[in-house]
């Protein structure tokens, strides 16, 4: 299945692009990072602030990319975010230039955020037209690890181009991945036999009164959607968290960070792996709600290691859990909600992280002050596992 997966050739370019493309953001969060650990004195507070910017669009754009993804055209959608945010992140340096003040990084950031907002939920939803409805579990698995693998090539890339090239030249590259990655997707031949088409679609604002109703009328897709925004929250306290694990605990600097998180992303990739060996024992609805509990065992084991190498092993503990609780619950929503309705589902999806992760982020300035680095890793580890119990005990529930 895994092979035959990779032989779709559609599949194949999607897949490449978004490895391209991650290759490029990390380059690129590799360059922004440097300026945080170096340039900046609070590491936590500025890498939150930046994410911050990042996600803000998809909550402020949110109802409205719920309303238009499912009216436009999803492939001529992805290829203008592509370019558009070229030419963001290559005129991020040409800015930085000119004026010399943080703001900057945090206009570019949420101009990129805004295309992104529009551009993933179509990633999601185009993916079923690409590839037969049983290879749905594995090409969600192998899609996932796309950044992961650019987060491994990105790694490598960005430390030589940063160390022997400088920042500017980062953000070009990544302008240029970018590129890429609009060139693969307008080559894309989906098949549209199943394309929602008709009479005259209604008013956008009628059109995301239908989508969100759909979501509530539904109930698995309500649940899906709920614990995927609960899960983001928890993601978002543990990303600035380790971000200061990192650079306060261990030490590290911007390259040393990302190799770690690295380590995660090889753990990520195995269970991928996992995945596509397994398709069917990971298409239990249980099956997510189970795995947040080891990755939260993950995250906990790192909340009492002050070494770089026992780190990485729980990194890897935690990536191998983390990966099989995401792709299940895009496969159950691909694979039971309707063409018509998909593109508003994930779009719905995405408001709904980017407000807790907002949020999240927030709170977790004010916790890491409070009880510290370690203590809130720990924290973040116990509450995925109450997060996966309780999903659990609701899911019983439902299905009674």
């Amino acid at each position: 299945m895994f092979r035959a997966t990779l032989r779709q050739p559609n599949y194949a370019k999607l897949l490449i692009g978004s490895v391209v493309a991650a290759s490029g953001d990390r380059i690129n969060q590799i360059a922004l990072l440097s300026i945080v650990v170096n340039d900046m004195n609070n590491t936590a507070k500025y890498s939150a602030d930046i994410m911050f910017w990042a996600i803000l669009p998809a909550v402020v754009l949110g109802p409205f990319v719920v309303a238009l993804i499912d009216r436009w055209d999803r492939q001529r959608t992805m290829v203008t975010s592509d370019v558009a945010r070229a030419c963001l992140v290559v005129s991020l340096p040409i800015l930085m230039g000119w004026i010399h003040h943080h703001y900057v990084i945090y206009t570019i950031v949420f101009l990129i955020g805004t295309f992104s907002a529009f551009f993933a939920p179509c990633r999601q939803a185009i993916l079923p037209r690409l590839v037969p409805k049983e290879m749905l579990v594995p090409s969600n698995g192998i899609l996932s690890q796309a950044g992961n693998v650019g987060t491994l090539l990105g790694v490598s890339a960005g430390s030589l181009i940063l160390r022997f090239c400088g920042r500017d030249s980062s953000f070009y590259v990544n302008g240029l991945t970018y590129i890429a990655s609009a060139l693969l997707i307008l080559s894309l031949r989906p098949n549209r036999n199943d394309e929602v088409k008709g009479g005259e679609r209604p008013h956008p604002v009628e059109d995301l009164r239908l989508g969100l109703q759909y979501i509530r009328a539904t109930p698995p897709v309500f649940f899906c959607v709920v614990f995927f925004g609960l899960l983001q929250c928890l993601v978002a306290v543990f990303i600035v968290c380790f971000l200061s694990y990192g650079n306060e605990i261990l030490r590290l600097k911007a390259i040393g960070i990302c190799l770690l998180f690295g380590a995660m992303g090889l753990g990520m990739g195995a269970g991928a792996w996992w995945l596509a060996r397994f398709p069917k024992m990971c298409g239990r609805f249980s099956w997510p709600m189970w795995m947040i509990m080891g990755s939260g065992a993950g995250m906990f084991f790192l909340g009492h290691c002050h070494n770089p190498w026992l780190g990485a092993d729980a990194l890897l503990w935690t990536g191998f859990f983390s990966v099989m609780v995401m792709v299940p619950l895009d496969t159950y929503l691909q694979k039971h909600v309707p063409d018509g309705f998909l593109g508003r589902v994930f779009a719905a999806r995405g408001v709904l992280v980017g407000i807790g992760f907002l949020v999240s982020l927030q709170f977790s300035k004010a916790i890491i002050h409070q009880v510290g680095i370690m203590h809130t890793l720990q924290l973040v580890g116990i509450a995925s596992a109450l997060l996966g119990a309780g999903s659990l005990w609701a899911g019983r529930r439902l299905k009674a």
